[in-house]
């Protein structure tokens, strides 16, 4: 018999009812975006026509749904403003009916992986056998009572599922929760959570103890809590899972927090984040031991359903947790007085422009805020420019405001510099950004698609994104040595471009960047026509025209990411677009699009192997595998077995000029993130925690292509190590299918005398 679902949606959903069809096969489907005022009335409905299975995106539903399970329940699950984005993938059951919530139907097809989703979260209701089976969530507070008897059931624990929950002032670690998983000999398993409320040293001691239990430990984005629990010496052993890298291995363009994961991977659980915001002490408890469930299950429910290529990811991936996490509790200390300075001089930079632009403008000096979009677009419109204010008033519309009149200039580009002092003064030149005074930030292994790691804030709610901190002395010069120590930084050289270069097989780029001549001029001759040694001196190794050397340092930076016209204009700035239009003597009549056209034609001239064969490989190979793959022979540290990097795709690179940027540029950025994520493990290993080293040297951060750090005064050597490992040689199989080897150079950087610098500002 043929089984039927009910779907009851928005009334935004009708158009695209009939494609629900497809995404269940051999089902009957029912449907109606009619207004629902209670669950029972639905229950009636269903159960009327002999249907006990309904999918639903209807809001008012799900907020009825939550009511009645919270009224069923023991607590509640929901505080009465829940959305279907969070509690999308959840499973309700409720007088015998099943309900499954859905995205909105419009995401089937505006959403890369709307349609997959959908067809994820329907199968929990067409075919339940096919999902993994996990026992219900039970959970314990923990006392001084039941404590001992706890700790003794967890120390024949398989697994342990570990997670914080902390606030800010003062910063402190509120409870922690676990989750045991207990295997037995029929291959069935059994899990409880308990929490332990950390009240006072008592539980902080019994915390302690059970962080060093032999267990597998399980956490979900763990560098947040490891970061806690290292500030309170309360270290964890054996930490070699992680859901959020897991799942990055597996599906890296999917969203990562906890709340998706359950709904990707646990059939009958519902969204429970809304818990968070309680103000009833047991529930936040709940909360903490519901997390601990959620992250054992979503492992296991991964582990059991991942392909060798994503277990493969994982085992590149996870390990750089380590290093990344010494890094963030290293970070990179801070000159007071210097910071003290610059704060000063940025401040009286800001009024100085402040008032200088409302004297251009014809106001009274303070009573112009450059931060206010409202005061912005009347001002726009007053320049003439009510097109550009009616959609926006952002730095990209002031800068075309700009190009309009010298008047527009002047005043345009005062409010975006004011703009950017704001943005930096508030970012990097305040006290309240440090800790102790030092400056930490995350480094993220799962925050980019080609597992370049990626920068935030730290965990303990202060510093910055170390790899966006501008360039230039204003910003570096507050970030100092340790006493005894300087700092160095060694960088990988053109590393996208040789590794474009070997990948796609391009034979005029590989001569490129493998050549004797400086590679940014070798471009610019080649692009421009311009005689190299009018652009750079190989003799004396100095550059004689910066100016032309720039503009194909750019235009080779658009072209390595595959970038556009358009988005090349966005990228460049108009004010560099038309300059460089200026110094290569281009048409007048040309606009922004017309002159970034040219730079990037005169690329694929100087390389046409990218175009004409690189680029259509790799959509078809996209086409035909829906992922795509470094194809690098790489080796993971102290691993003997070779292992790339696959994504696997849900954009549509033949349809979408983006998608196809994204994933054309994919393959040399994830073989430079490999290599660059391979000698961080290395220097780690190697140095950082090698004992006749580890006092004389910090590994402070990974930045684009370089590795940061520290060496004591006289172990200069040993940044002439870190150099000498990242300098790693590669074998890789180049889409003309030809096999090459060849090594990325690095350059160390470390100071004028190469001994080591004092501050970050002078290396």
């Amino acid at each position: 018999m043929v089984s039927t679902i009910l779907f009851l949606g928005t009334p935004q959903d009708e158009a695209y009812m009939p494609h629900l069809k497809s995404l269940v096969p051999g089902t009957a489907l029912a449907g109606s975006v009619a207004p629902v005022s209670t669950v029972t009335e639905v229950v009636l409905a269903a159960k009327k026509r002999g249907i006990s299975k309904v999918a639903t995106s209807n809001p008012v539903l799900l907020q009825r749904l939550v009511a009645v399970s919270s009224a069923s329940g023991s607590v509640k699950i929901g505080t009465g403003e829940e959305s279907i984005s969070n509690y999308a993938g959840s499973y309700f059951k409720h007088q015998g009916i099943e309900f499954v919530i859905l995205n909105p139907l419009a995401q089937i097809f505006s959403v890369a992986y709307g349609k997959f989703l959908a067809k994820r979260y329907l199968s929990k209701l067409i075919s339940p056998e096919k999902w993994m089976k996990f026992p219900e969530f039970t959970w314990t507070i923990a006392t001084q009572d039941n404590i001992d008897s706890l700790f003794e059931q967890f120390q024949s624990a398989k697994l342990v599922a570990v997670d914080i929950e902390t606030a800010m002032n003062p910063l402190r670690i509120t409870c922690i929760g676990y989750c045991g998983v207990w295997a037995a000999a029929d291959g069935s398993f059994r899990t409880h959570s308990i929490v332990l409320p950390l009240t006072d040293m008592f539980f902080v001691a019994w915390m302690r103890k059970f962080n060093q239990l032999p267990a597998a430990k399980i956490f979900q984005n763990g560098k947040y809590d490891n970061a806690y629990l290292t500030a309170w010496n309360a270290s964890i052993h054996n930490w070699v899972w992680d859901t959020a890298n897991l799942f990055h291995s597996y599906y890296s363009e999917l969203p990562k927090d906890l709340g998706f994961l359950q709904s990707f991977c646990v059939r009958e659980a519902a969204y429970w984040k809304d818990l968070a915001k309680t103000n009833d002490l047991e529930e936040y408890y709940r909360y903490n031991a519901k997390d601990t469930w959620a992250t054992a299950c979503s492992m296991l429910s991964l582990v059991n359903e991942m392909p060798q290529w994503a277990v493969d990811n994982y085992l590149n991936e996870f390990p750089l947790n380590y290093p990344c996490h010494l890094s963030e509790m290293t970070g990179i200390a801070r000159d007071s007085a210097a910071l003290e300075k610059a704060a000063k001089e940025h401040e009286q930079k800001i009024e100085e422009l402040t008032a200088s632009l409302c004297t251009m403008i014809g106001v009274p000096i303070g009573s112009f805020n450059p931060g206010s979009s409202p005061q912005k677009k009347k001002l726009l419109v007053a320049l003439g420019c009510k097109d550009i204010a009616d959609k926006s008033a952002d730095a990209k519309s002031l800068k075309k405001a700009a190009y309009r009149h010298p008047l527009n200039a002047r005043i345009c580009n005062t409010i975006l510099k004011i703009q950017e002092l704001r943005k930096r003064h508030s970012t990097y030149l305040t006290l309240e950004k440090d800790y102790k005074g030092r400056v930490l930030y995350s480094l993220n292994p799962h925050g980019t698609d080609t597992s370049r790691l990626a920068s935030r804030s730290h965990h303990f709610w202060c510093g910055f994104n170390v790899q966006q901190v501008p360039r230039g002395k204003i910003v570096k010069q507050t970030m100092i040595a340790d006493p005894g120590f300087l700092i160095f930084e060694v960088d990988l050289e053109q590393a996208e471009s040789r590794d474009t270069a070997f990948i796609s097989g391009e034979e005029n780029l590989i001569k490129s960047v493998t050549g004797t001549r400086d590679f940014h001029s070798s471009n610019a001759s080649n692009f421009f026509g311009v005689p190299y040694e009018s652009i750079y001196d190989d003799v004396k190794k100095k550059t004689l025209n910066s100016d032309i050397r720039d503009v194909a340092k750019k235009v080779n930076h658009g072209a390595n990411y595959v970038m556009g016209p358009d988005v090349m204009v966005e990228t460049m700035g108009e004010e560099a677009v038309y300059k460089a239009a200026l110094l290569l003597k281009l048409p007048k009549r040309w606009a922004a699009r017309d002159i970034t056209k040219y730079l990037l034609a005169q690329f694929h001239k100087t390389y046409p192997g990218l175009e004409g064969t690189y680029y259509p490989a790799i959509i078809a190979e996209v086409a035909r595998t829906s992922r795509i793959s470094s194809k690098a022979i790489h080796y993971a540290p102290y691993q003997a077995s070779p292992r790339g990097l696959t994504r696997f795709c849900f954009k549509d690179p033949v349809k979408n000029k983006r998608d196809k940027n994204a994933y054309a540029a994919h393959p040399p950025q994830s073989l430079n993130a490999m290599t660059l994520n391979k000698a961080y493990m290395i220097i780690f290993y190697d140095i950082a925690l090698n004992p006749e080293y580890s006092k004389h040297f910090k590994l402070m951060a990974q930045i684009h292509d370089s590795t940061f750090g520290q060496f004591r005064i006289g172990y200069e050597f040993l940044a002439e190590k870190v150099q000498k490992i990242m300098e790693i040689p590669v074998t890789i199989r180049g889409y003309d299918g030809k096999e090459r080897e060849f090594t990325v150079p690095a350059a160390l950087k470390a100071g004028k005398d190469g001994k080591g610098a004092r501050t970050w500002a002078d290396i």
